[in-house]
């Protein structure tokens, strides 16, 4: 009995590599695209669950006050508990022009201690490992955006005009922001808020440092909340 062979003809085997041509060419700008988008949302995600961190550590009591300055580095001021009601409740306040607007100096030079376990170069061009450029950053004006952590949030950054600032469409309140772009489609210079790259993220804070993560839709030029 002569057992009959299947196998590809030439032409079938074009025909097949045709269709795999095809489906390269209309299906990887798609997936590259996805892939840009989900590195940057990654680590969007990654500093959100920072600040929250930071934040019950204040919660908790193991801190009076953590300061964040969202530059290229993430970086972390504290202060004790002793130290927040020496500078804020007491009489005789070191700081007493701090205790009297209810605002929060530039780190260590206002009561808190660095944490420099936390430092390190977390976004932008000098760091290989991060798909991202941030702003506010040292390419700006302004430079920072800096949010001072406390209970019950009555304690604001001395230099609001100095922050990051917009307006939440939902409340009508000020809000400080940090904003994420790809380097696959920025520079530090031309990653902005009113910028219309796509690939970019925008985390907000209110003074409670609830926080609310936003996606650019770029045909449309709007923000669209995806979080909080």
């Amino acid at each position: 009995m002569k057992i009959k062979k299947n196998a590809f003809t030439i032409l079938e085997l074009l025909v097949v590599l045709a269709v795999i041509g095809v489906f390269s060419v209309v299906a990887y700008p798609k997936i590259s695209n996805w892939i840009v988008d989900r590195n940057v949302k990654k680590e969007v995600f990654e500093t959100v669950a920072f600040v929250k961190e930071r934040k019950a550590e204040v919660t908790s009591g193991k801190y009076g006050m953590v300061q964040i300055l969202f530059n290229r580095q993430l970086q972390v001021f504290t202060m004790s508990p002793d130290r927040f009601i020496e500078i804020y409740k007491s009489i005789n306040s070191p700081f007493s022009s701090h205790k009297q607007n209810y605002t929060c100096g530039f780190g260590d030079t206002a009561g808190f201690t660095r944490q420099n376990q936390y430092d390190k170069e977390d976004f932008g061009v000098y760091v290989s490992a991060s798909n991202v450029h941030i702003y506010p950053s040292a390419w700006h004006n302004p430079m920072r955006t800096a949010v001072c952590i406390t209970k019950d949030g009555s304690i604001s950054y001395y230099r609001p005009n100095q922050n990051g600032r917009i307006k939440d469409q939902s409340t009508g309140q000020k809000v400080d922001f940090f904003l994420f772009c790809s380097k696959s489609n920025s520079t530090e210079t031309s990653c902005k808020y009113n910028s219309n790259l796509e690939h970019r993220y925008m985390i907000t804070l209110d003074k409670f440092q609830n926080m609310k993560v936003f996606k650019y839709n770029k045909s449309k030029n709007k923000w669209n909340k995806i979080d909080g």
